[in-house]
């Protein structure tokens, strides 16, 4: 395992300029490992910070118009965040934050049901 790793550093290292990354093909996927395929960019960092603060906005939002526990909103915050991960280590480019202008529209759609399984649902 070890010797896979040193050998795709090297890879990187001798990557030509404009070349694609390099990757670990997956049937029609090409895993990228972060800090291993691709380096650090600070571009990429902020964009994640931007996710998390996204992700972690939505909390108060599915408690009070969905009336989920903290726990519950925390966690499907959590696995919204990892699936986001999901795309960006499968190699799929991900714009995050683009469904945030319909959060509005979505609200009031869900204010005509009732709180719980019928919101939920909705």
């Amino acid at each position: 395992m070890l010797y896979i790793e040193l050998y795709l550093w090297v890879y990187i290292l001798k990557r030509n300029y404009g070349e694609e990354q390099p990757y670990i093909p997956a049937g029609p996927f090409k895993i990228r490992i972060p800090f291993v395929h691709v380096g650090f960019e600070k571009v990429d960092f902020m964009q994640g910070l931007l996710l998390c603060a996204v992700c972690l906005g939505m909390i108060p939002i599915l408690q009070e118009y969905l009336g989920m526990p903290f726990e519950v909103a925390i966690t499907i915050v959590v696995i919204n965040g990892l699936l986001y991960f999901l795309h960006i280590i499968l190699g799929d480019p991900i714009i995050p934050g683009w469904i945030t202008p319909a959060i509005p529209i979505v609200i009031i759609y869900l204010n005509q049901f009732d709180i719980g399984v019928d919101r939920v649902q909705a």
